[in-house]
């Protein structure tokens, strides 16, 4: 029987160390993880605490691995990867017929689910898992196999797709309005009761970067009410509690229905777009393949350039 492994460090500890010696740098480490720069050089602080030994050099140019932490790095990635190809050669033997999609809970309820059915009526052979997370997919994740997430500043690379840009405009119930005067103007926004999503996702637009685009220096709200979900916002919109701001893509059943209702004549261009992306490469004939291909038949706008 093997051995009993001593006294491990915690994983996200290593898996810090190791991006921000392989990118050689704790900011582009930070971006690879979903991460602050400051929670990179934190786990990485602890690291060299835990270990009584410095891993990195820090200057004003960047950091560089240390002779320690050069050999350390050598030992941690050969581990890592060993892992990774493990994982991934199990989930592959032992599921062949599931693909599993990871995205936002706005998007996996608003657009996603809507669409899957016309996918299961063309590969009812395969089975879909949809992982609603409000928080960002890795690159590499292992707990998914594609990715649908808005951004401002995708990934680049290979396996990277834009599916379509978004537009962003304020949206109501017509009980809202209860036979009074419709605003009219941006600037009559901020004296109505404003429904705001409490995310602090910098990709995100929220009502402060919306008006400041339509030429609004607006101070503090009137009457916002904030709330942590997009879906329970829109419900609260169609309720007749507030104003939304509508994204497109994520409000076009609310408009069909008549249940909210566009409040200005203009729409704002979002200043990013949704994009589609594999988290390892896939074969076109591959459950991930073939959903994939689908999406990108359907949706496509274009591949992102590397």
């Amino acid at each position: 029987m093997p051995d009993r492994p001593g006294p491990l460090p915690p994983l996200q500890n290593l898996r810090a160390f190791e991006a921000a010696a392989r990118l050689e740098s704790f900011t582009a480490a930070a971006r690879e993880l979903c991460l602050t720069q400051g929670a990179v050089s934190r786990q990485i602080r602890t690291l060299e605490e835990r270990l009584r030994v410095s891993l990195f050099d820090r200057g004003d140019r960047g950091v560089r691995l240390t002779a320690a932490g050069r050999r350390y790095y050598d030992v941690v990635a050969d581990a890592l990867g060993a892992v990774a190809r493990a994982t991934a050669d199990l989930v592959a033997d032992g599921d062949d017929t599931t693909v599993t999609v990871g995205t936002t809970s706005a998007i996996a309820s608003l657009w996603l689910m809507p669409r899957l059915t016309g996918f299961r009526l063309r590969a009812a052979d395969l089975d879909i898992r949809v992982l609603a997370s409000d928080r960002d997919f890795e690159r590499n994740s292992d707990e998914v196999d594609l990715v649908i997430e808005y951004a401002r500043d995708p990934q680049q690379g290979e396996g990277v797709w834009r599916l379509f840009d978004e537009e962003i405009f304020p949206v109501c119930s017509p009980d809202y309005l209860g036979g009074r005067a419709t605003p009219e103007r941006a600037d009559q926004l901020p004296l109505e009761t404003l429904l705001v999503l409490d995310d602090d996702h910098p990709d995100w637009m929220g009502w402060t970067e919306w008006l400041r685009r339509a030429g609004v220096e607006a101070g503090p709200l009137r009457h916002p009410i904030r709330i942590n979900s997009y879906p329970t916002l829109l419900q609260a919109a169609a309720a007749g509690e507030g104003i939304a701001l509508g994204w497109r893509h994520l409000v076009d059943e609310f408009l069909a229905a008549g249940t909210l209702v566009p409040l200005l004549p203009e729409a704002m261009t979002a200043p990013g777009a949704f994009y589609l992306r594999t988290t390892r490469p896939v074969a076109d004939d591959s459950p991930p393949g073939r959903l994939r291909d689908w999406f990108l038949g359907t949706h496509l706008q274009g591949p992102v350039a590397s």
